[in-house]
């Protein structure tokens, strides 16, 4: 049986339907890919699968007793935990067998002198060990730190409690919390949109292995390549299911759209003929015929037209004056917040035509190099040199450039008060903007409609150096492709910060890369850094195994490394606990052989010394592995 089943669901919000005739289900495992246009329906369903809405036509089947997990972009977290226990808590089962081991051994302590009572409590506390190791209770703080980390948290942000963290940080650690949950279904609404690269691309691993059902909403394209086996596309209020990830899957539904429309166009010609016929035949001897061929042709079936082409935001940046060769000079730009250090000693030149884009983890500071670039910060040292004619159009993922309060098509006209209103309207309904629309105020838009808007406004300026933070955030698929569409036809020099790998591959050409060392230039498209960083890590890895080979061999004089005897000694420290836990288990296997025995039970004082070293060696062994995990953790990192 499925774990959800939709039966000719619909949903209608007033008279406003959004989903019609839905039926359609998810199987234990399975990870799915939900796309659609923004306003399709994709929250919808998520919520209808939940049961926070229920449907107002059709039926929702769900397997009994089915654990959803459901990830939402508002991370409704208050709690003053630590973000680490507070990770621990998804431990549920874990955490009450914990619980109860303590217990068993509070109880055990107090049966002293009572052999019968001891033996009794001596086996529940046997099979609770069990159970908490078969559950993994001697890894599930390495489990949690492990996923934390994955997903961007430094070990010195696990302690900060839960409530002081930005909204970001807090859907973050909802995730991961789901993550280490037990759900049967993990509904995810776009999880990448507050993760780096580097996140995101840890994550696409850890879901693409994790056994659960997955229904995850995404705009990113290689994140959907990456995580999921199947498509369903929510279009013209229904849904269709295509095979495969998201390349896969758009390219059986282009071979279905040719097929359908190769089928239209046979049933139009069939349709065309056979009214012809009816129209030269009705009056004359061939009556007959023509009455049975309109009584067929009212019978038939009609093949609906194809939709191949949708309605997308038409984004032309239109002229522009030409600006000098050299467009941007950076020398030994650095910057610093009191003793932190972003970046520092940057030098970068940026030619006419150049496409650069910037990534790195978040935090490092590409936001504030675009700030600096366009005048909205100072750098701490270093010049910023701008070449001539340049022209600046800046888009900022905050839309700061909007005015909450404005109409839509006020906010636009501000932008060029020498237009005419039908200009404007025209304009706005290439970013689909049309009817009502254009009277909402724009505080009242939802993410990705401000980010059509405040696109709109920079086109209307006419720039020769677009420098973009971030213009992807809530655009949906459509609507990011129309913008690298229009980005590919742009004749001018861009500069743009994003986390949307497939965009950068579309739109830039050479890359700044934050990292830890520092800022460092690649000429070449993101899939190309990715393979030579691959193919880096491959190669440091050979070397490693070579220099373990060859340990005996090597030369004196080589690069002295400060880490190396705090690295050893970490490894013998792994290895000696690693010893002393298979001891400790020796030990315990020892003392419930000893307990098995029935000659143990004729002595009182006998029972209590093995039943008290029995509850003593595990609560050691449970030491010893929490240690060994810290250790373990330290050599990955």
């Amino acid at each position: 049986m499925a774990l959800i089943s939709l039966h000719k669901v619909a949903k209608y919000y007033g008279a406003l339907c959004v989903l019609k005739d839905i039926s359609w289900g998810i199987d234990s495992g399975h990870h799915v890919g939900l796309i659609g246009s923004n306003g399709t329906g994709k929250t919808t369903m998520l919520q209808l699968i939940t049961g926070d809405l229920s449907p107002d036509e059709g039926e929702i089947s769900r397997r009994r007793g089915i654990n959803i997990g459901y990830l939402t972009q508002d991370a409704h977290l208050t709690s003053t935990n630590s973000v680490l226990d507070e990770a621990l808590s998804s431990f549920e089962r874990i955490l009450e067998l914990e619980r109860q081991l303590r217990e068993a051994e509070t109880a055990l302590e107090k049966a002293k002198g009572d052999a019968e009572e001891t033996e009794r409590r001596l086996g529940l506390y046997g099979r609770l060990t069990e159970e908490f190791e078969r559950a993994g209770g001697y890894t599930y703080h390495h489990r949690a730190r492990t996923v934390l980390h994955g997903l961007g948290f430094k070990e010195e942000d696990l302690p900060l409690p839960v409530n002081v963290l930005s909204g970001g940080q807090k859907t973050r650690l909802r995730l991961g919390k789901l993550l280490l949950g037990d759900a049967d279904l993990l509904l995810l609404d776009e999880p990448e949109s507050h993760l780096d690269v580097a996140a995101t691309e840890w994550l696409e691993e850890y879901i693409s292995d994790h056994p659960s059902a997955i229904l995850v909403v995404s705009h990113d394209r290689y994140f959907l390549d990456r995580t999921v086996n199947s498509i369903a596309e929510l279009e013209d209020l229904g849904l269709k299911n295509y095979p495969g990830n998201y390349t896969r899957a758009m390219a059986v539904k282009s071979e279905r759209l040719k097929a359908q429309q190769r089928s239209y166009d046979q049933q139009q010609a069939f349709i065309k003929e056979r009214e012809e016929f009816i129209r030269r035949t009705i009056e004359g001897v061939k009556t007959k015929q023509a009455q049975g061929r309109r009584s067929h042709l009212a019978r038939l079936e009609r093949i609906e037209k194809p939709r191949t082409r949708h309605r997308t935001a038409s984004l032309d940046f239109g002229a522009m004056k030409r600006s000098g060769r050299d467009v941007l000079h950076l020398d030994g730009v650095s910057k610093s917040y009191g003793m932190r250090t972003l970046f520092a000693e940057l030098h970068f030149t940026q030619h006419l035509g150049d496409r650069v884009g910037l990534i790195g983890y978040n935090g490092v500071g590409k936001t504030t190099l675009l700030r600096m670039i366009v005048g909205q910060e100072t750098p701490s040292s270093g010049t910023i040199h701008l070449g001539t004619g340049v022209d600046i159009g800046y888009y900022d993922q905050e839309r700061a450039s909007l005015t909450g309060e404005r109409s839509v098509l006020n906010e636009l006209w501000s932008a060029k008060p020498s237009m005419n209103e039908g200009t404007v309207r025209n304009l706005l309904g290439r970013f689909l903007f049309s009817g009502d629309d254009v009277f909402k105020q724009v505080e009242m838009l939802s993410g990705g409609e401000q980010g059509r808007l405040a696109l709109a406004k920079l086109i209307l300026g006419e720039p020769n150096f677009l420098v973009l933070d971030e213009p992807t955030n809530h655009l949906d698929i459509l609507s990011r492709q129309a913008l690298e569409q229009a980005l590919a036809d742009y004749p001018g020099t861009l500069l743009v910060a994003s986390h949307d790998r497939y965009f950068l591959d579309q739109a830039v050409n050479a890359l700044l890369v934050f990292e830890a060392e520092g800022v460092s230039h690649w000429q070449g498209t993101y899939s190309e850094y990715r393979a030579f960083k691959e193919e880096q890590r491959r190669s440091e890895a050979k070397e490693k195994e070579r220099a373990k080979e060859d340990k005996p061999r090597q030369k004196t004089g080589a690069t002295y490394d400060p880490r190396k005897k705090e690295r050893k000694e970490q490894r013998m420290m792994a290895d000696a606990l690693e010893a002393a836990i298979r001891k400790k288990e020796a030990e315990i296997a020892r003392l419930e052989g000893d307990l098995g025995e029935e000659g143990t039970f004729t002595d009182h004082e006998t029972v209590a010394r093995v039943g008290n070293a029995y509850v003593r060696a595990r609560r050691e062994l449970e030491d010893l592995y929490v240690e060994w995990e810290v250790v373990t953790m330290e050599l990955e990192e």
